[in-house]
């Protein structure tokens, strides 16, 4: 077996495991859509407005002084 055809078959290996890695992911970030009911959580929402925004409460419940 020549250098070449092993370069290949390294080559064609580590393909075949990032593509199995990213449908692995794919498939986790629907499973974790579906447990929220649908909803996507945006980032900015969470610093703002703390687990609240998960939850779909975006209204400060614990701001007393206003």
């Amino acid at each position: 077996m020549s250098h070449e055809m092993i370069a290949v078959i390294v080559f064609g290996a580590l393909a075949a495991v990032a593509i199995v890695m990213l449908v692995m992911e794919r498939r986790g970030i629907a499973a974790r859509k579906a447990a929220r009911g649908g909803r996507e959580v945006d980032v900015s929402s969470l610093i703002a407005f703390g687990s609240a925004a998960g939850e779909g409460n975006r209204k400060k419940t614990d701001d007393k002084d206003g």
